[in-house]
């Protein structure tokens, strides 16, 4: 499901850099909502390394680090936000496993 949220993201990027957060949030979700049990901590980590990989690949295609770190610089509220709204799903996805394997159990 990573790439998955890295090819949303990597669109959006493509797109221009005012996609980029809204591709970003929305390819994590995604990613979050899809991924199997064994990869929960893998979507609930994921939003930060995207978005530099994806910035890191624009400035080694574009040749201008500084503009991708400025584009983190701006992004990083929609970045911290994405990664909460993404640990919050992946919570509410371990529990209600949880729930639904212990009720298995009974």
């Amino acid at each position: 499901m990573a790439l998955a949220g890295i090819a949303v993201t990597g669109a959006g990027m493509a797109l221009g850099e005012t996609y980029f957060p809204f591709a970003l949030a929305g390819g994590c979700v995604v990613a979050a909502l899809l991924a199997d049990r064994s990869a929960l901590f893998t979507a609930a980590v994921q939003p930060p390394l995207i978005a530099l990989a994806v910035l890191g690949a624009a400035a080694l295609f574009s040749g201008s680090l500084l503009r991708s770190a400025s584009v983190f610089a701006s992004v990083f509220p929609i970045l911290a936000a994405t990664t909460g709204g993404v640990v919050l799903i992946v919570l509410v996805r371990v529990l209600l496993n949880r729930r639904k394997t212990g009720s298995d159990a009974q």
